[in-house]
């Protein structure tokens, strides 16, 4: 059986011929129509002529917009950031000079601080041993022209900004005399860095160390002890010639 058979052309063209009848428009409601669809066509041209591109021109727009919006944050967040760090700076130099204000010139810091502790273990009845001294100048941080050394000179070891004098010393006493002792050392107007104490020993092997000193107790229970004191004081800056 052919296609042509199994198609019946004279049922289809009556059905579309009916259809047509049925739906046949007087001469006002085909030109309505034709209106609408070219009404329609119009706005389909309108949409993708002018509406469409203003809608990419526009997502365009947004996406500068969000760009320099975040540049503008960024600049906003840095500029921030230099206004805290130079805060931060001039606190760093305030405390800076605070601290400097405490140092006292090397010529008259040494003998100061030795003077003092002299003077603290006369006052706390306190034997001052032997002691033993390490003089650290400070390091030369700036070229022959004035001007900061590069990192790369000073990367390699940690500078010595002031200079500083360490004191090794043995003090002899028992423990309450000794520990205000400790305790106005540390108190000292001289600033220093206590940066050990070590016990040394009691009774016996401590009156040999003494020598001929009489070692004062607190009672006659207390017993003698000695400790090692390791420290380091600083000083001002040499003034820059």
């Amino acid at each position: 059986m052919s296609l042509r058979d199994n198609l019946n052309w004279e049922t289809i063209s009556g059905e579309a011929g009916s259809l047509l009848q049925r739906v046949r428009l007087s001469p006002a409601e085909m030109v309505f129509l034709i209106a609408a669809l070219v009404y329609i066509g119009f706005i389909a041209f309108f949409f993708l002529s002018r509406v469409q591109p203003l809608k990419s021109e526009f997502s365009t727009l947004q996406e500068k917009r969000r760009e320099l919006q975040a540049r503008k944050d960024k600049y906003t967040l840095d500029e921030q950031k230099r206004t805290e760090q130079a805060s931060n700076a001039e606190r760093i130099m305030e405390s800076l000079g605070r601290f400097e204000s405490f140092l006292k010139p090397d010529e008259r810091g040494m003998t100061q601080i030795i003077n003092e502790i002299d003077s603290l273990g006369k006052t706390h009845k306190v034997i001052v041993g032997d002691a033993s001294y390490r003089v650290a100048e400070a390091d030369v941080l700036l070229d022959e022209a004035g001007n900061p050394l590069p990192e790369s000179v000073l990367k390699d070891k940690k500078p010595k900004i002031y200079p500083a004098l360490g004191i090794d010393t043995t003090v002899i006493g028992d423990y309450t005399n000794l520990r205000r002792f400790l305790t106005d050392l540390e108190r000292s107007r001289q600033f220093l860095i206590i940066n050990s104490v070590a016990f040394q020993g009691e009774a016996d092997k401590v009156r040999r160390a003494a020598g001929g000193a009489q070692v004062t107790l607190g009672s006659p229970e207390a017993i003698p002890v000695s400790l090692k004191i390791e420290l380091d004081t600083y000083f001002q800056k040499p003034a820059e010639k």
